[in-house]
Order: structure tokens, then sequence, then C-alpha cells
């Protein structure tokens, strides 16, 4: 970066490296606000702050030379950019600075968004007037009153109505009831005799096609189809007749429902004739709960009760079922509770002389809590539209795609109408529905084409795996690429839960410039996302294809039998372990430092930091390393492997586990003993390429060292051609001879080669037959002898004559 910077000043001479100190903070000094309307005078500005005669000329010169000027002018781009390239930001600060920003603007806007919807600032002047104007308490108390008192009397005679029309009532349904059973009955058997006759002409129809001998299952197959579709045409004629028939009844009791409400307006009317100190504003409170309480909630129950009817089916006039009635029923039932009761209390209210500001802000809580209502209706009913949809999908094929993709994404587009048409009438947003149409469309296409790109990403996912099998690979190699399918699907939905946000951001028109922009947080997490992932997948890679090199390599080498081939993959087997260790460990370092150089973390002081910790680790663990060390030279010297019979330092066993600084040996006993490679002074390795029986025969002194050798010989040709040992023994039996001549027994020694597995096996095997084949011949062992002449004679005589005197005397 030095060199990139100083080349073209080298170019302009001398008098340009002195003159470029001077530009530079001539330039500063113009261009700083606080210089430029700073007060003090310009005396009092220090000496060597401004530029020289000297060097004013000399800048008039470079400044003249269209080649020197154009130096000077590269000179300062390339500072300008050495200066912006070391200014190195973390990601973390970019991230909150930006993440600040946006926070900032989203509560600036969410505050404008709350004082244009809610404004309750007027309510604490309007209870101070009240606490202090006694004609304004007399006038509320005056309401309230007549407002208990219109609720009271309204509910009783309404509640009296109803006990006197009960009966009247109760006799409708019994009729309707009774009705509604005998069309159904009666609607049943025509639909029946129907599907009888749309059966019969499918058989005629199938017979038909047989006689002419032609496709029989075609037309079976379109006479079914069409006998399913007139059956189910009947089938919706015979509910649609079946609710018009109910409709008398319905009706009827509707008008008996429609009489009781009247008592509402009634009552108001006499409170109003009857009061002597009836004032105007109890007047609009009393006639409000009378038109939305009792007319408005009334008329709405029934038109409930006319359609719905959960709890007398006979006479619903739709074609519902009764849980679906009930819910639907029970929910909006409960919304013209609360708006009946909402806007009454607020018209009372209103009379009461309250804010209006206050009033719209309680009206429009009122209507939040609808909405919100709503919300929940929205989403307690998804199963029961999931189950119409699957329901038309499964009776009509055409539509089963479409009705999947309702049954899933319905409830969604819901909420959004119900929450965005509140918010827009709330905010009074100019051309706020046009808007909430623009936004959904613009939703819609933004699902689309993420929709398509994730259908896109997931099938090029599949496509890959599929053409694995046409790639004539092995299936320890598509084992180790399909390992990876869970990875890439999770990767995958991850982008394309980013992508959604992101074109959802972009088509509710939220500002995105914001984290994308110059110098953004969007731009570097990118950058630092796409490098982690890179660094990722070359690491799974580079990882991947060794190990998949060095089994391909043990497995190219397998094919062949030879003892020196086998002996090179058990070396290569054990060296593995240690290489992927290792491996392992390198990618992890680079990965590591990588994610955090592009978090923004300076990696410098932690490599220099790692690079003491390494130094202080190796002084501190001298015998680690050494153990380490030996271990290296002694498995590339090929003198330990698994499964090897050794003897290391005076203890036998079967070599299980080799690591990074010891040896695990499985004794005869069973114990597990653990060496470390730099204990290891002796090394006795019983499994290189071949082994020796060791048979030694010894006999009596007196026995022929002929005869025992031809027995020696003969058990040797024997197990030379037996099966169970044939395939162990390498070689003939070698006859050494006489190894030893004791004072009583004389020794004869000889060596079967055999394999390193059949060491034990042939040589237990040639010590039994050779006990049994002496036995026969006669051949004895060598029994110990004690020579006693001398003072241990004398001894002995004592001894004996004492023992014999000892045993006259009892």
């Amino acid at each position: 970066m030095t060199d990139r910077i100083l080349r073209p000043i080298r170019g302009a001479g001398l008098g340009l490296r002195q003159l470029l100190p001077a530009f530079l903070l001539a330039c500063l000094a113009l261009l700083s606000p606080t210089l430029a309307h700073a007060d003090t005078p310009a005396a009092s500005t220090p000496a060597g702050t401004g530029l020289s005669a000297d060097q004013a000329h000399q800048l008039i010169t470079v400044l003249s030379d269209d080649a020197q000027r154009q130096k000077f002018l590269t000179t300062l781009q390339n500072l300008t950019q050495a200066q912006q390239t070391t200014a190195h930001t973390s990601i973390i600060d970019l991230a909150r600075d930006n993440l600040a920003t946006f926070g900032d603007r989203a509560l600036q806007q969410l505050r404008i968004l709350h004082q244009n919807i809610i404004d309750f600032g007027a309510i604490g002047p309007w209870v101070h007037d009240l606490i202090r104007n006694p004609a304004l308490q007399t006038n509320i108390a005056q309401i309230t009153l007549r407002v208990i008192v219109m609720l009271i009397g309204s509910y009783l005679l309404f509640y009296g109505m109803r006990f006197l029309l009960l009966p009247l009532y109760k006799r409708i349904s019994n009729m309707a009831k009774t009705h509604d059973h005998k069309v159904f009955h009666h609607e049943a058997e025509k639909l029946r005799q129907a599907r009888a006759e749309a059966e019969e002409a499918a058989e005629s129809t199938v017979r038909e096609a047989a006689t002419r001998k032609e496709n029989i299952k075609e037309d079976a197959a379109s006479a079914q189809a069409s006998a399913e579709d007139s059956l189910r045409h009947q089938g919706a004629l015979t509910q649609l007749m079946l609710c018009l028939r109910r409709a008398p009844y319905t009706l009827a009791c509707a008008f008996l429902e429609l009489i009781t409400i009247v008592t509402f307006p009634l009552v108001a009317l006499l409170i109003e004739t009857l009061d002597p100190a009836f004032i105007p504003e109890a007047g609009h409170a009393i006639w409000s709960i009378a038109w939305l309480i009792g007319i408005g909630l009334g008329v709405w129950t029934i038109i409930l009760r006319i359609f719905l009817a959960p709890e007398t089916p006979w006479l619903r006039l739709s074609i519902l079922r009764d849980s679906s009635s009930s819910f639907i029923f029970r929910y909006f039932r409960r919304i013209g509770v609360i708006l009946a009761w909402g806007f009454s209390l607020l018209s009372v209210l209103h009379a009461m002389t309250l804010p209006a500001p206050v009033s719209n802000g309680l009206q429009k809580i009122l209507l939040l809590v609808v909405h919100l209502f709503l919300a929940v209706m929205i989403i307690r009913s998804r199963k029961r539209v999931q189950h119409t949809c699957q329901h038309i999908g499964a009776t009509n094929h055409r539509l089963q795609s479409v009705m999947t993709l309702v049954s899933r994404s319905w409830w969604v587009v819901a909420l959004f109408f119900d929450l965005a048409v509140w918010l827009v009438w709330a905010a009074d947003i100019a051309g706020g529905y046009q808007l909430i149409l623009q936004l959904f469309i613009r939703t819609m296409v933004a699902l689309v084409a993420v929709r398509i790109i994730s259908i896109l990403s997931y099938g090029g996912l599949e496509r890959f795996m599929r053409a694995l099998d046409s790639w004539k690979l092995n299936e320890e190699t598509l084992a180790r690429i399909r390992r990876y399918y869970p990875a890439a699907t999770v990767i995958i939905r991850i982008i394309m839960a980013v992508l959604t946000i992101l074109a959802l951001a972009l088509a509710w028109g939220a500002p995105v410039y914001m984290l994308f922009g110059h110098n953004t947080l969007g731009p570097r997490i990118f950058q630092a996302a796409i490098t982690i992932l890179v660094a990722l997948i070359i690491g799974v890679l580079a990882w991947e294809v060794a190990n998949v090199t060095i089994e391909h390599h043990i497995r190219r080498l397998g094919e062949d039998d030879s003892r020196d081939v086998q002996i090179r993959i058990a070396r290569l087997q054990t060296l593995t372990p240690m290489f992927r260790i290792l491996f392992l460990l390198v990618l992890a370092v680079i990965i590591g430092l990588t994610v955090l150089s592009q978090l923004g973390i300076d990696t410098g002081p932690l490599i220099a930091s790692a690079s003491i910790f390494g130094v202080a680790l190796g002084f501190g663990s001298q015998k680690l390393v050494q153990d380490f060390i030996s271990g290296i030279f002694l498995l590339l010297e090929n003198a330990l492997t698994v499964g090897d019979s050794v003897t290391l330092n005076g203890t036998y066993g079967v070599i299980e586990r080799l690591s990074l600084r010891s040896v695990h040996v499985r004794a005869n006993d069973g114990s597990m003993n653990i060496f470390s490679f730099s204990s290891l002074s002796q090394v006795t390795n019983y499994n290189r390429d071949f082994s020796r029986a060791m048979i030694l025969a010894t006999v009596d002194i007196d026995s022929d060292t002929d005869q025992v050798a031809a027995i020696l010989v003969e058990i040797g040709k024997e197990m030379r051609n037996e099966a169970p040992y044939k395939d162990l023994i390498l070689a003939d039996f070698d006859l050494w001879g006489v190894s030893a001549i004791g004072e009583s027994s004389v020794s004869v020694k000889g060596v079967y080669p055999t394999t390193n597995a059949g060491r034990w096996t042939v040589e237990w095997e040639f010590n039994r037959r050779m006990k049994k084949r002496f036995e026969k011949a006669g051949i004895q062992y060598p029994r110990e002898v004690v020579d006693i002449q001398g003072p241990a004679l004398d001894r002995l005589i004592g001894n004996a004559a004492s023992a014999k005197v000892t045993d006259k005397q009892d």
C-alpha cells in the first residue's frame, strides 16, 4: 500500500513532496467549517500553519504543468483510497449503528402513527372540569340514572315478552322439527332411488360396451363419473329444497323474536314521554341504547339464528353442519355484542360531554378489539377451512392444487386485510384502501417469486442427489455425499427465509435502502455470509476429498493379497486417524480465522497470542511433544500396528489402540497396559513377516538323542500335511540338533517356520504330540539328582540314626 501511494510522488520530484503537506493543510483550512467561520482574527493563527511565498510559488508551478498536476491528483486519489481502505470497521459495530438508525426511524414513524390514531390528551382537562363544575356533575348523574332505568326496564319487558311468547315459539319449533324429519326421510328416499337408477344406468352402459367389445374400462369409468356427478347435483338440490321448506317456520320464529326487541324503543319512548325533567342529552343516550343494543343487536341475532340456528337445526336456512354453525354463531354474536355495547357506551359518554378526540380514540380502540376478535376467529378456524378445502379437492381433482394453496395461505391474507383495514381507517391514511390492494398484490408477487426460487433450489438439490446414481461412484462415496443433504436443506431453508423477509420488506415499502446502501450493514453481511459459506464449502470439500482419496487408496491396495501390501494397508490404517485429526485442526483454524476476520475481529492479536501460547505450551509439555514425535517415527517405521502381538518393556500382549502419544496393550491376563511412546526402551513385535515355533525337547541323559530327533522330524512331517495346520506352516521342520547337555538331561532343539497367527497354535500342538510319542517310546524326562557327600552325608546318617532311637523308645 505504501508503494502504491508513493509511486506518483517520486515522479513529481522533491518539491512536490514538500508541497503536499502544505497543500493538504491549506485545503483542510478552507473546507473546515469551524475555521471558515471562526471569530478569532487571522493574526492569532500560529505561525507555520499557512503557505509561505516559496511554497505558494511551487504550488502554482505544479498546477500550471498538466503532467505534474495529473500526478498530483493521482497521488491525492491514492491517499484517499488508502485511508478508506485502512479504515476497518467491525461488522458488529456497523450492525449496531445501522440497526440503531433503522430503529430510530421506525420509532419515529410509530410515534407519528400513535398520535394520528389515539390522542387522550384532552381527557385531563375534561376530568378537571368535571370535578370543578357542579352543573356538569348534575347533568352526568341525570344521564346515568336514565340510562340505568332504560336498561333495567327494557330487559325486564324483553324477558317478560319472551316468557309470554315462549309456548308459541316452542310449538312452532316442534312443528318445524316434525316437518323437517318427514321431508328429510322423503328426500332421502328419493336420493336412494336416484342412486340406484344411476348405478343401474352405469351397469347397463358397461354391459352394452361388453357386447360391442369396446373398451370396457373407459366406459365404466365415464359411467361411474357421470353417476357420481349426477348424485352430487341431486344431493345439493335436496339440501337446498330442505332449507326452503324450513323457511315458513323459521320466519315465524324470527317474527316472534322481533316482537321482543321492540320493547327497547318502547321503553325509551315511555321514558321520554313520562320524564318531567327530560334533557336532550339523556334522550340521545337512551335512544342510542334502544337502537344499538335493542334493535341493532336484536336484528343481528335474529339474522344469525335464521341462517345458523346452532341449537335448532330444523330451523336453519343453510346447509352448514352443527359444529360449523355453532362456531360461526358464537363468534359473530360476540362481535355484535361488543359493537352494540361499545358504541352505546360511547354515545352515553358523548352525551356526558366527553371530548371528541378522546371519543374518537375510544372508538378506534373498540374497533381494534373487534378486529383482534376477528383475528382470533380466523386463527381458530384454520383447521375447519383446511378440512373443507381438502374435501373440495378430493371431489374435484382439478381444484386440488388450488385448494391446497388456499388452505395453507388463506388465513394469512385474511389477517392482513383484517388488520390493514383497521389501520387505514384509524390512521386516516389518504388512499389507504388502494394502498392495501397494492400491498396485497405486491405481497403475492413477492411470495410467488420466492416460491419459484424455492422450488428451483429444492428441485435442483433433488436432481443433483438423483444424478449421483449415474456418476458411477462407489457406495461409500455416495453415502458421504448424501450425508450433507440435511445440512444443504437447512441452508436453503435459511436462505429462503431471508429472501422472504427481504421480498416482503420491499413489497411493503420498508426502508430497506437503509440496510443495503453505501457503507451499511447489508453489503457487509452479504459479503461476510458469502465468504464464510465459501470457506465452509471449500473446507468440507477438502476434508471429504482427503478422506475419499485415502480410503480409495486403501481399497485399491486391498485388491492385492501380497504380504507387503497388507502391511502397507495396516500402516495406513494406523496413521489415518492421526492425519485426520491434524488435517481437521488445520481446517478448523483456517476457517475460524476466516469467520472472525469477516465478522470484523482483528485476527492479528489472536495469531500473536496463539504463537506465544504455543511457545509456552511447548516448554511446558516437552514430554507430550516427545511422546508425539516418538510415536510418529515408530508408526512411520511400521514398528507397531493395531492387532500386533508385542512385548513392550517386558509386558506381552496385543495392541488394541494407538493414540497420538500412547499405545494400549491388552495382556494375557486381561489387563490394559498403557505405554507412552517415549518410554518404550525395547519393542518386540511378533507379527512381522513370519514367526517360528521354537521346539525344545529336554529328556533324560540316558535317552537316545537320535531316536528323539527322529520323533521330532516325524511329528513335523505329520503336521505339515494335516489340514488344520498346513495353512499355518510355511516350511518343513528344521532340526537344529542337540542344543544343551546337563548333569541329568540332554536337549534337542528345532524350529518350525509359521505365520504370525499360527506360531502358538503349531508350537502347542507340537508339544502335545511330542509328549505322547515320548511316553509311547519309553523316553524318560530328566529327574532331579541330589549329590550328597562330605559333611552333608554325615548329617543325613546322624539324623537317620536318631530317628530310629526315638522310634524304639516310643
